[in-house]
């Protein structure tokens, strides 16, 4: 019985920074090349109206993120930033 080589993942993961240019203080999220966040991590999102974000502990800025679906699973990607 021969075993099937390990499909290996070409992602890359980077430490999610505070959107402001100003700013870029590293936020305690990791975030793949393709914008989405490891983890479902809207649950934990600040929300205020219909807006869910992530604030910056240095700037004090909005991280603003959405929940959308891929690859058949629900993730969190990062939108924007607000001040």
């Amino acid at each position: 019985m021969s075993e099937a080589p390990e499909k290996k993942s070409n992602v890359k993961v980077h430490v999610l920074r505070c959107g402001s240019e100003s700013c870029r203080a590293l936020l305690p999220f990791e975030e793949t090349d393709e914008g989405l966040l490891l983890g479902n991590m809207i649950e934990i999102a600040t929300r205020e109206g219909d807006a869910a974000f992530f604030p910056c502990p240095r700037c004090g800025g909005r991280n603003l993120v959405e929940e959308v679906v891929h690859e058949g699973k629900k993730r969190t990607r990062v939108t924007g930033f607000k001040a």
